[in-house]
């Protein structure tokens, strides 16, 4: 039983799909501060969603998995669960997810299904064929909060969500420049087209702490040009803007090594979802 748990555990990668649901969330609480059911059917959609479309991307990419040390113990290449009941599991997942978010609405359900299809197909078969895959993949990370925003009553013309999904794009392009900077070998063992072909590891060090400082200054953008955030917040994260870059910038070039990069890896998606949820709870304390 404990077993079953964990190869399910892995292979909905659940770890990123709670992640994917905070960004929802942000999106919901950009638009209001009032919790109802819709909040609860958000979560739950989104969750499924990408859960499901986690597990059609494990069975998509099985065989590249199968010859990446990093990657050669998940769940079908490992022999851990069949081909057939992960497609099975895939499906049931995804259909759930789309009646939660049918339930908000047909614009949460259109976005949800549009970045199932965004992420298995285009950025999943582009990454074999061009380093500029990485376009689809970063843009997979802007549409949830997009589906949050929906889910609220909020249009996707609007300033706020159009400048947080600008945001959470650009953030997106860093987490696959610093994986390749650590796992670009096995990457291109397994086929994959990396930018590792036309940078070594120095140059792609500079591009992903320049990327870094160009998204954390849009990020002060969208504090000025938001309605929903209060002045006092803004002041705030600009404050951590300025201790994350430097701390960013210590972990890239002062200290060398493997596990540096990991802590970079870490410290950015931390610095990501501290702003989530500082952006949720400005949000909960207006209404209260």
């Amino acid at each position: 039983m404990l077993k079953s748990i964990s190869v399910l555990a892995d292979l909905t990668k659940y770890k990123l799909s709670l992640a994917v649901v905070l960004s929802s969330v942000t999106g919901y609480f950009l638009y209001t501060n009032y919790v109802d059911n819709r909040l609860f059917f958000l979560a739950a959609g989104v969750f499924l969603l990408a859960s499901g479309s986690a597990v059609l991307n494990q069975y998509t990419e099985r065989t590249a998995d199968s010859v990446m040390e990093r990657t050669k113990n998940r769940p079908i290449p490992s022999g851990n669960i069949s081909e057939i009941k992960a497609l099975a599991i895939s499906f049931i997942l995804l259909l759930s997810g789309s009646i939660s978010l049918y339930i908000n609405g047909i614009t949460p359900l259109f976005l949800g299904v549009f970045n199932v299809i965004l992420y298995n197909l285009f950025y999943t078969r582009l990454k074999k064929i061009t380093m500029l895959s990485i376009i689809p993949g970063a843009l997979v990370g802007a549409v949830p909060p997009m589906i949050g925003f929906s889910s609220a009553g909020g249009t996707l013309l609007h300033q706020n969500i159009i400048a947080f999904s600008t945001f959470m794009f650009l953030w997106q392009l860093p987490h696959f420049w610093l994986i390749i900077i650590k796992y670009g070998k096995e990457y291109k063992a397994a086929g994959f087209a990396t930018i590792s072909k036309y940078l070594n590891e120095t140059q792609i060090k500079y591009l992903v702490f320049f990327w870094v400082v160009l998204s954390t200054s849009f990020l002060f953008l969208f504090g000025i040009l938001t309605e929903s955030l209060n002045k006092n917040l803004i002041v705030f994260i600009s404050l951590l803007n300025i201790l994350f870059i430097y701390f960013f910038y210590r972990l890239l070039f002062i200290k060398k090594g493997i596990s540096e990069i990991k802590g970079a890896f870490i410290l950015i998606n931390s610095f990501s979802f501290l702003i989530m949820l500082l952006i949720i709870a400005a949000s909960i304390l207006i209404g209260i």
